[in-house]
C-alpha cells in the first residue's frame, strides 16, 4: 500500500486518488465514501477531479438505507463515466 492510498492518510491528494480508484472499480454513494474510503466529504474532491483534472463523473441522486435502516433520500452517487486521457499527478 502506498501512502496515498493508506486509509489514514486525509490529504486531498489522498482521498482523491482512493476516490478515482474505487470509482475505476464501481459506482460509490457519499455513504461508501465515508464508510470505506475516510473521505467524510467527497463532493469536493469529486468536483476536483471533474474541474481540475478532467475526469468525467456523473452524479444520481439515491435513496440509501444506513446501517441502523434508515432511508436517506437524495444521497449522491458517483459513477466515473470517462476518465481524463491528459496525465498527470492528483
Amino acid at each position: 500500500m502506498n501512502e496515498q492510498s493508506n486509509i489514514h492518510n486525509t490529504s486531498f491528494t489522498a482521498q482523491r486518488q482512493r476516490l478515482l480508484e474505487s470509482l475505476r472499480e464501481r459506482s460509490l454513494t457519499t455513504v461508501d465514501c465515508r464508510k470505506e474510503l475516510n473521505i467524510i466529504a467527497p463532493a469536493p474532491r469529486i468536483y476536483e477531479l471533474r474541474h481540475n483534472y478532467g475526469h468525467e463523473i456523473l452524479t444520481e441522486r439515491v435513496t440509501v438505507a444506513d446501517e441502523q435502516g434508515r432511508l436517506h433520500r437524495r444521497i449522491a452517487r458517483y459513477h466515473l463515466i470517462n476518465e481524463a486521457k491528459r496525465g498527470g499527478d492528483l
